[in-house]
């Protein structure tokens, strides 16, 4: 019974998301983003199947873009910014920001930015829109604080894994698991074109090669031959118009 309660705890920890058929262990609770990743920050610094394939998206949609001043909103501990040249992070959790020990980060929320308009010539949002409601004041705030010229750059867990059962669940440090409030959202490039946008490119990261090792770790490779294929991401980059 220990071996497979330290199973269950490697699954969820690796991996970002929980599947829709799996070893078990009961979700204890249901945590808005804010209270979730204030839990989740003190074990947060391990790579999960979802980032490790949302990094791998995101290096190949972003190769050759430049920028002098990026926005990370929503960017945890900072991971993905660190040691880049004009780079600033803003997370909602200020236990993840903690965590991260960056400096050159600051408290806020996606829909409500604490910066001047065109401050950024790159924004990124990731994997952070699954957990608002409503799509449009985020992008409001996203293309307000983009310079003209300047990108967006957004994620999302993607509607076909929601779809397949597959839930964002996380492990804190006692191993109990927890899943976060996620909103299935298909209208990404609608409310975006609505705030004045406009759609560069579109991809979707599925699962694949590159994370098979993070399903061999945790919930086995009968799971891995089960998912194959399923979509796990979305991503979009815009621009916004000089």
């Amino acid at each position: 019974m220990q071996r497979l309660r330290n199973l269950i705890k490697c699954t969820l920890t690796i991996s970002g998301f929980r599947p829709s058929a799996g070893l078990g262990g009961a979700i204890v609770d249901k945590l808005d983003a804010r209270k979730a990743y204030d839990l989740w920050a003190a074990t947060y610094s391990t790579e999960s199947a979802l980032s490790f394939l949302e990094e791998e998206l995101a290096q190949q949609m972003l190769d050759g873009s430049s920028h002098t001043r990026l926005l990370d909103a929503g960017c945890g501990i900072g991971r993905r910014i660190a040691g880049v040249p004009g780079a600033v992070g803003m997370d909602l959790s200020p236990n993840m920001l903690a965590a991260g020990a960056a400096s050159n980060v600051v408290t806020g929320d996606v829909r409500a930015i604490p910066f001047e308009s065109d401050s950024f010539d790159m924004v990124w949002c990731r994997l952070v829109l699954g957990y608002v409601p409503d799509l449009l004041p985020a992008y409001r705030e996203l293309a307000r604080v983009c310079a003209p010229g300047g990108h967006v750059f957004v994620t999302d867990f993607h509607p076909a894994a929601a779809a397949a059962g597959h839930r964002r669940t996380f492990n804190d440090q006692a191993g109990v698991v927890h899943e976060i409030e996620n909103y299935v959202h298909t209208n990404h490039i609608d409310v975006a074109l609505n705030v004045g946008l406009t759609l560069v490119t579109h991809r979707d990261a599925v699962v694949g090669r590159s994370i098979r090792d993070f399903y061999i770790r945790g919930i086995g490779l009968k799971a891995y031959k089960r998912d194959e294929g399923l979509k796990l991401v979305s991503a979009f980059l815009f621009r916004r118009p000089e």
